[in-house]
């Protein structure tokens, strides 16, 4: 049943780079501002998407100016509430993560094994966990 199964060990560590700190501020005023602009882009107020996770419309308020931290179960409820894939999707990229002129990493994938369609399949996949 497993005869055609393909194993293949990939080291993604240099693509994604978790040794980055941020200031604590700058996390909550992005996570806020794309709360923010995924609302307005879902056209929900505040008052309605407040009281669809369960928060004081003054919180989701704080939330977006970046004045109140997060609860990773309201990341969640804001995650469905805005019908977003995950509540990673939240989450602010550590500034200067990638500069303008740095190309997008590459990942050196077995040549025999993976056809072209799953080699761009697997890059995207890592690349989005890495965003």
């Amino acid at each position: 049943m497993f005869n055609n199964l393909l194993v293949c060990e990939i080291d993604a560590s240099f693509v994604c780079n978790y040794n980055v700190t941020m200031h604590v501020g700058h996390i909550y005023r992005a996570l806020g501002d794309k709360v923010r602009r995924l609302r307005n882009g879902a056209g929900q107020t505040q008052a309605q998407l407040a009281a669809e996770i369960g928060i004081s419309r003054a919180s989701l308020a704080n939330i977006e100016t970046g004045r109140q931290q997060v609860l990773v179960h309201h990341l969640y409820a804001v995650a469905n509430a805005l019908d977003l894939d995950s509540p990673a999707t939240l989450l602010p990229l550590p500034p200067d993560s990638m500069h303008k002129n740095d190309k997008p990493p590459t990942l050196p994938l077995p040549e025999k094994g993976l056809s072209s369609k799953q080699r761009r399949e697997v890059l995207h996949l890592i690349s989005s966990a890495s965003e």
